[in-house]
Formats: structure tokens, sequence, C-alpha cells
């Protein structure tokens, strides 16, 4: 057990060390896309990328650099794609839709809560299919408060879908905290 929670310690570590120097170079203006970093929401990368298997699929929001980051051989890899110096110019569509090749990542979206109906139809097609993998969407606080996140609840549970919906709760959606927007709202 001490050696998978050494494991995740070190992902989150050196998650933390390639956001931290990625913010250095946004400091600098070195790229003309607008680049989310995840400073602080290392965990739920890491837990992922330790727990999805080659048959299960992700869909993102707008703050996939950390996931992206977990699935890349390094930052090198993922400043080619934010510098636009790649070869695959369908990967050309800035940092908060970049869906890394040869990751589980089938989908990141810039619009709140658009990753949730995306993941329900890809857990669809995969109970269609008769595959084993499952679909796993990351939302945060913000997005459990559109329309589309009940809907897809109601859906995945009426068709018994292989779907996991994980919220990344840090208080904040559009500069505000939670009690200054809404009620509270029990998840579990």
């Amino acid at each position: 057990a001490s050696t998978c929670l050494d494991d995740l310690r070190a992902g989150v570590i050196r998650l933390r060390t390639y956001m931290m120097t990625l913010n250095e170079l946004l400091k600098s203006q070195r790229y003309k896309v607008p680049i989310h970093l995840a400073l602080g929401q290392e965990c739920v990368p890491v837990v992922l990328r330790n727990l999805l298997t080659d048959q299960d699929q992700l869909y993102l929001t707008h703050r996939n650099v950390g996931y992206n980051l977990c699935w890349s051989s390094g930052l090198d890899e993922i400043l080619e794609y934010y510098s636009l110096l790649h070869d695959d110019e369908r990967l050309h569509m800035g940092s908060m839709n970049l869906t890394l090749p040869g990751s589980p990542i089938r989908y990141a979206s810039s619009i709140l809560g658009n990753n949730l109906p995306v993941a329900a139809g890809g857990a669809l097609s995969m109970k269609l299919m008769e595959g084993r993998g499952v679909a796993f969407v990351v939302a945060g606080d913000g997005a459990i408060e559109e329309g589309a996140f009940y809907e897809t609840l109601v859906f995945a549970s009426s068709h018994n879908l292989p779907l996991v919906v994980v919220v990344e709760n840090n208080d904040h959606s559009m500069t505000s905290r939670i009690a200054d927007r809404r009620c509270g709202i029990d998840l579990l």
C-alpha cells in the first residue's frame, strides 16, 4: 500500500512541477492560446491516471492540462501542442480542447457542462458495443448548476450506463463562491 501512495505522491509532485513551469512560461507571454492551469487540483488527474484501464474513456472540461500532462511523455510534448508546432493540424485547437492522442481522453470542452451529455453518449455507445470500459467525466462545482448535469444523471441512471461523474469542488465558479450564488447541494 505504501508503494501505491508513494507513486501517487510522486505523480502529484511531478504534475505540480509541470504546471508551475508552465505558469512561468505563461507569465512570459510565450503562448497565444489561453491555458487554464489546475494548480491545487493535481490529485484527481493522478488518481484517474492510475485507475483507468485501456478500455475506459475520459471526458474533460477546459481545465484539462493536468490530465493531458498525466498521459503525456512529459511537459515538452504538451508544449508542442500549445505552441502549435505539432504535425497533426487537427490538434491545433488550443489548450481548452486538447485531447492527447493515445490517451483515454475522448473529449474536452470549454463550454460549461457540455462534456457531461457527451460522456453519457460515450457510455451508451460502450454499453451498446458490449464493451467492458467505463466512461469517466470530470466536471467542476459550477457545472452542477447546469441543466445538463441533472439530465445526464437521469439519462445515465435510466439506461444503467457505465458512467462515473467526478466533481472537482474548489468552491469557486465564475469568480464567486458557492455560498454567494446558490444553496448547497449534497452530491452523495
